[in-house]
């Protein structure tokens, strides 16, 4: 273990970053009045933009665990555990011998729906690099009631197994995505009513899914729709922190080269990616496939993920996939969920407006 990735190493470096921080914002602050990363930024969105991706930065030199708890805590009765998927449904690719399909909890934005409801769900699997969060509202709340104001009146976010935890490398949060579908439908909630959603490497977890209910047997109906935010793409390149500190939207976005390196490298941890067919659900371009549901792309025009991404769009519409893409002008990566930080909040209302009308008038 690394000095800095264990206490009083981890504490030592954190409390450096903070205060190298704290002297460097008076300068900051009157270098991003003269000159900004994107001249129609904000000072403030230079600013945090600046700040978010040093938080990341430090998050992965000192190698941040998140608890995964199935306690409700302070959500409640908003928190529900979840059984894992039934064997009749893990085939292929999920069907590994060591990791398995387990109960994993999920939060509902804004309140459980009720026993009876009709309305459209979003089951929605948070971003964080394979490395953080959890979905709970002390990290997804903006995101929560940015979806159920403007989306749908019901989300539930996923809290699925990280990769920076034991355990947790590919298949483990497909697996638990897969369980919370599932149990959506098994709480009678058609499949009709249900979109998928996922940002950044949520994105990466919510198109695997329906790679999965499109490609294999599995005796499960198709969602309505999926919607990606600011989905990662391409996990095997995103392993070599170069491919995000050599982009040329590097200066514009937030994402750093040892933090996304992180959390994909432990999700391929031990694969072998010869196997086309693995290698399918880790890289994903290059690997088009013909989806069961429509899918709706959204990414910032200045966001180091966006070129791949709509990639992806085309080989997926090469591959007869319905597909919609939307491109956020002058935004970094994933403001659905960061929005409120950066100081992009009316950019991710209007996104979340264009992906209801695409589930009402193209799903």
């Amino acid at each position: 273990m690394s000095f800095l990735t264990e206490h009083p190493g981890k504490a030592v470096w954190v409390l450096g970053a903070v205060l190298v921080t704290l002297a460097q914002l008076p300068l900051l602050s009157v270098y991003y009045i003269l000159k900004r990363p994107n001249p129609k930024w904000t000072v403030r969105q230079a600013l945090m933009n600046h700040l978010m991706r040093g938080f990341l930065y430090h998050t992965a030199v000192v190698k941040v665990k998140t608890p995964l708890r199935l306690d409700p805590g302070s959500e409640g009765e908003r928190f529900v555990e979840m059984p894992p998927v039934e064997d009749v449904h893990v085939r292929g690719i999920l069907d590994d011998e060591t990791i398995r399909p387990v109960s994993t909890g999920g939060t509902w934005y804004p309140a459980p729906p009720p026993k009876d409801c009709k309305s459209k769900v979003i089951l929605h699997v948070h971003g964080g690099g394979y490395a953080i969060g959890e979905g709970r509202a002390a990290d997804a709340a903006y995101a929560g009631r940015t979806l159920t104001e403007n989306t749908a009146p019901y989300a539930l976010f996923v809290q699925y197994r990280l990769a920076s935890n034991n355990e947790g490398r590919f298949p483990g949060a497909l697996q638990d995505a897969l369980s919370a579908y599932a149990y959506l439908l098994g709480q009678g909630h058609k499949a009709s009513n249900i979109v998928i959603s996922g940002d950044s490497a949520g994105g990466h977890i919510a198109l695997s899914l329906l790679r999965y209910l499109s490609t294999e047997n599995v005796d499960l109906p198709p969602p309505r729709a999926l919607l990606l935010w600011s989905a990662a793409i391409d996990l095997e390149a995103a392993k070599d922190p170069s491919t995000i500190n050599r982009s040329a939207y590097y200066d514009t976005d937030y994402l750093v080269g040892n933090f996304v390196s992180w959390g994909a490298t432990k999700f391929s941890e031990g694969l072998d990616l010869s196997d086309s067919t693995l290698r399918a659900y880790v890289k994903q371009l290059g690997y088009g496939f013909r989806a069961v549901s429509p899918i709706w792309m959204c990414a910032g025009s200045l966001e180091i993920f966006e070129p791949e991404s709509l990639r992806m769009g085309e080989e997926l519409q090469q591959m007869g996939s319905v597909v919609q893409t939307h491109t956020i002008p002058n935004a970094p990566h994933d403001v659905l969920f960061v929005g409120n930080i950066l100081g992009f909040e009316r950019e991710a209302v209007e996104a979340a407006k264009l992906a209801h009308r695409f589930i009402e008038e193209v799903a």
